[in-house]
């Protein structure tokens, strides 16, 4: 199962953690995970090149096969940048949302504060 746990901070959402996998087919054919990695993946690329956040300075984010993606907003990330990253995390929460619906057995969203 895929985990997907936003995060929110001050009753934003700020990141998620996305974590485990689909196991609902072959490695390489797993519909249920190529969506969700389609959809955490875009996020990160909007907060790069859409937002114009710059890693390691207003962005935390760590992407690995085993250890799944992680991505979180600077602490002091504030306006319109934080509106425009937020409205992403939001809209990627949308998509899970609805593979969630339609798979759950695959996949769980969860909120933490952080």
């Amino acid at each position: 199962m895929v985990t997907v746990t936003m995060l929110h901070r001050d009753n934003r959402t700020v990141g998620f953690n996305s974590t485990g996998h689909a196991n609902h087919g072959e490695a390489g054919e797993d519909i249920v995970c190529s969506a969700i990695s389609a959809l955490t993946q875009t996020c990160y690329l909007g907060l790069v090149q859409v937002v114009g956040l710059k890693e390691g300075e207003d962005l935390a984010v760590s992407i690995d096969e085993v250890e799944g993606i992680h991505c979180v907003l600077a602490a002091d990330t504030r306006g319109e940048r934080l509106d425009r990253a937020e409205l992403l995390f939001l809209t990627m929460e949308a998509g899970l949302s609805s593979i969630q619906e339609s798979y759950r057995n695959s996949l769980k969203i969860r909120h933490r504060e952080v």
